[in-house]
């Protein structure tokens, strides 16, 4: 069921472009309810209090599943909430205005679009193949991986938190929660994402050049200090090997974009292979 679930979500996910088919419409409006009994300020308080506003979504539906005790309504619910959950319709298509904007050898809208999806970049140097990486783990492989270890609760979990962390904001461009909140939220992320992005950095080296990105990636297997996005992103950027000419804007994104979804891949081969093994339902 689990590996049926991602693999239903993952295809629908593509052509489902309804805004309610989106994260952020389900939540704006769980902020909207949860103002009702609670200020931004008090959510914004401390890491505790943004993880159980993170946190009280997946228990709700973690009790309503384990309530209805049906096979068939959580292989259902879960679809429908992965399919919710998985990508990012703005950080998509500004990708695709780049794709355009770069064949069409428009410099100014190519940095615009670039600026649009590096505006959370973490660290210098930071390339924008490197940025597609890990928007491709934060809204696809972290999720993939959460849901087959913790269900869909823990996935609702994580990407409460990741949309806090990245600041979402709403049609006029004003933020959801204030900057105290998006740093409790990105401290939440950097625990979390510690192991998930070791796995799925393992991933990359055995989709892409192993000799030359193992170095890479035992260095910083152990390193608890280095952010998760730093780690993930040099790996990936090790295990593809390329030239890329000065003039070409789209080829390093478009070779790690492809690493990214060989990654993708593997981890949906290594599911197949742990259901047969009877490891997953």
């Amino acid at each position: 069921m689990t590996l049926i679930s991602l693999l239903i979500a993952l295809a629908a996910e593509r052509v489902l472009l309804s805004k309610h088919w989106h994260f952020n419409f389900y939540y704006s409006q769980y902020l909207k309810f949860v103002r009702g009994f609670v200020s931004k300020g008090e959510i914004s308080k401390s890491s505790l209090n943004v993880f159980v506003f993170a946190l009280v979504p997946a228990l709700v539906v973690w009790g309503l599943l384990a309530l209805i005790d049906s096979t068939l309504v959580t292989f259902v619910v879960s679809i429908l909430l992965l399919i919710i959950c998985f990508g990012c319709t703005e950080a998509r298509e500004s990708y695709k205005g780049f794709l355009n904007a770069a064949m069409r050898g428009d410099e100014v809208a190519v940095s615009h679009y670039q600026m649009e999806l590096q505006q959370n970049q973490e660290f210098e140097g930071e390339s924008f193949g490197q940025t597609l990486v890990w928007l491709n783990y934060q809204y696809y492989i972290a999720v993939m991986l959460i849901f087959i270890f913790f269900g869909i609760g823990g996935v609702i979990l994580y990407r409460i938190l990741v949309a806090i962390g990245n600041n979402v904001k709403n049609s006029e461009g004003e933020a959801y929660l204030p900057e105290t909140a998006v740093e409790h939220g990105r401290d939440l992320l950097f625990a979390i994402d510690i192991i998930p992005s070791r796995f799925v950095a393992f991933g990359y080296m055995l989709v892409g050049h192993f000799s030359k990105a193992s170095t890479i990636w035992l260095e910083g297997l152990l390193n608890l200090h280095q952010s998760s996005r730093r780690y993930l992103c040099t790996v990936a950027k090790t295990s593809e090997e390329y030239t890329v000419e000065d003039e070409d804007l789209t080829a390093e994104p478009s070779l790690l974009v492809r690493l990214a979804k060989r990654n993708v891949l593997l981890l949906l081969a290594t599911s197949a292979f742990m259901t047969l093994a009877g490891v997953l339902s």
